[in-house]
């Protein structure tokens, strides 16, 4: 049995089927085909192409983990692995922000030239910040959190992942979640994913 995920080019003929168009793909001719080098995600009704890597394309409604790069007299600079920076203006939050930062935002609205409106925002205290590929993050939440929830049961501590690519941890073992994590990043075109998380938390317990 094949456990590998479909990888696409652009101009793979994906289907000749009527299915909802998701992110890069398009139709043309009455056929759906891909316009980006990603994995083909499609069910019943609904196609769209993941990306294999580059930096976060900002989606309403996303939470994102961010850093506080600069303070302007208004506002901060917030950097979240995407093509731009994004700005916060002050008067959105209650306290001062000093630059390296760690704050989580939910993206409320995203305007005609690109920037993003934001709220729902909280500070995060000052812990690790583990950096990965936006395509990655659902994997490493899991259908209906389930990888999440496994990070939480065996790591300790409190975990926080952006739909940027970014999870913010204060597990005791920093070792052993870089590892977990990784493991994931690594893996995550395989099926059974999660066995091979929860065997991999019982050959390294946290101690």
């Amino acid at each position: 049995m094949n456990t590998e995920k479909k990888i696409v080019v652009p101009g793979d003929l994906i289907t000749d089927q009527v299915k909802k168009l998701g992110q890069n793909v398009y139709f043309e001719n009455n056929k759906i085909y891909s316009s980006i080098i990603g994995i083909l995600s499609e069910s019943n009704d609904f196609v769209s192409v993941i990306p294999l890597n580059g930096p976060y394309s900002p989606i309403s409604g996303d939470g994102i983990i961010a850093v506080v790069k600069d303070e302007v007299l208004n506002g901060y600079i917030l950097e979240y692995n995407s093509f731009d920076d994004s700005f916060l203006l002050k008067s959105n939050i209650r306290k001062e922000l000093a630059i390296g930062t760690v704050v989580f935002l939910r993206i409320k609205n995203i305007a005609d030239n690109g920037s993003l409106e934001f709220d729902n925002i909280n500070i995060l205290p000052k812990a690790r910040v583990f950096q990965t590929s936006p395509v990655k993050i659902p994997r490493l939440i899991g259908k209906n959190e389930s990888m999440l929830n496994l990070f939480k049961e065996h790591l300790g501590g409190n975990i926080v992942i952006g739909k940027n690519g970014w999870i913010w941890y204060n597990s005791e073992d920093v070792s052993l979640a870089k590892r977990a994590f990784s493991l994931v990043v690594k893996n995550s075109q395989k099926s059974n994913l999660t066995n091979s998380v929860k065997d991999f938390f019982e050959k390294n317990k946290l101690k």
